[in-house]
């Protein structure tokens, strides 16, 4: 019999972090015991958290960035949840993945699926101030239809930002034929859209 998981409690959560993010940041930095997810883990777990996250160090210290998934539900539960987070100098708490450059998102990319992504190329189109994004790129189109969302959702969430790939992005298709264009014009398009609506 699977055993429910306690009633969230963020509040326990973040006492939790507050007292070991310290001992966290030791092993992020190769100088304490053991894996950090193992311990966030468990920690999430114990605290009624079903949540995606990465943790990694940044330039404070640490960073830790919750991911909904593309899911609004989710969004908007991590929002509070971040929320709730307590000040920690030496650390960076977000609820959206953050945008990188074009190289980090296509080394992170490399690094989790095992994807090289050296001459994308995108084609796109617009709908109701949305974007339809096809990637073209040989060894992307070939592999599983899973698989390949998998890549461009890593992708776009890292080179755009999860909040703007979330919001502007309604589609993406697969080819390993035709034209496209330059991958950072059309993320530029896309971030400069997104930033001219925010301010309106």
């Amino acid at each position: 019999m699977v055993e429910p998981l306690p009633t969230p409690d963020p509040t326990g959560f973040w006492a939790w972090f507050s007292e070991h993010q310290q001992s966290l940041l030791e092993i992020i930095r190769g100088r304490g015991q053991g894996k950090v997810t193992d311990q966030f883990d468990a920690a999430l777990t114990r605290h009624g958290l079903q949540v995606a996250y990465e943790i990694t160090e940044g330039e404070l210290g640490g960073e830790l960035t919750f991911t909904p998934g593309g899911d609004p539900a989710v969004a908007a539960f991590l929002d509070r949840l971040v929320k709730a987070a307590p000040t920690l100098p030496a650390w960076r708490i977000h609820s959206r993945i953050q945008r990188k450059s074009l190289a980090q998102a296509k080394a992170f990319v490399k690094a989790l699926h095992g994807v090289d992504l050296t001459g994308l190329h995108l084609q796109v189109a617009t709908q109701d101030g949305l974007y339809h994004l096809r990637f073209v790129h040989a060894a992307l189109a070939q592999l599983p239809e899973a698989q390949r969302f998998d890549v461009a959702g890593t992708f776009l969430d890292h080179a755009l930002g999860e909040a703007i790939a979330m919001g502007f992005v309604a589609s993406v298709g697969f080819t390993d034929k035709g034209e496209g264009l330059e991958v950072a014009l059309v993320i530029n398009e896309i971030i400069r859209r997104a930033e001219q609506e925010a301010r309106a």
